[in-house]
């Protein structure tokens, strides 16, 4: 279901630091006689997302993702599977 004045609302499921479930929600809310693009967690604030913002934000989640796989996110974490002997 939309929050009030949300259209076009798409949330991705994901967990917080601590591991418990929250979701990330996008979509174009009313501003005005307009839509905006933005975003917010669960139920929280919104966040407003103008084009030259959503550029730098896009940058800055690539640039984090490519850091993190360098630095950790290509290692394996799932433990050696058990054969059972």
């Amino acid at each position: 279901m939309n929050a009030q004045g949300w259209q076009y609302e798409r949330a991705i499921p994901t967990v917080d630091v601590t591991g418990e479930p929250m979701r990330v929600i996008v979509g174009l809310v009313e501003q005005g006689d307009r839509l905006a693009a933005a975003l917010r967690v669960d139920d929280g604030r919104a966040a407003l997302v103008p084009l030259e913002t959503g550029g730098e934000l896009l940058k800055a989640l690539r640039e984090t993702l490519e850091s993190w796989w360098r630095l950790d996110g290509h290692l394996d974490r799932a433990p050696e599977p058990h054969l059972g002997r």
